[in-house]
């Protein structure tokens, strides 16, 4: 018998909205993710082995990650 198992991260977008982005200087929007580790099966993804990782945040326009406190500088 053949099995195919291992670790895989998720990542799940937890909050959006819009910001002006430090990098591209653009009022855009962003995403709020959070990534966690999970068992897989057969490429199904069964139950979490991490606790969840620190949030970060993307811009939707120049796809650059950050950290979320990048939306309390400004």
């Amino acid at each position: 018998m053949f099995f195919i198992f291992g670790i895989s991260p998720k990542k799940v977008s937890t909050q959006s909205g819009s910001f002006i982005c430090p990098v591209c200087q653009h009022n855009t929007r962003y995403d709020i993710y959070q990534s966690r580790s999970y068992f897989s099966l057969f490429f199904i993804k069964l139950f979490p082995v991490s606790k969840a990782k620190n949030p970060y945040l993307v811009c939707n326009h120049c796809h650059t990650v950050m950290p979320t406190d990048v939306l309390y500088r400004q």
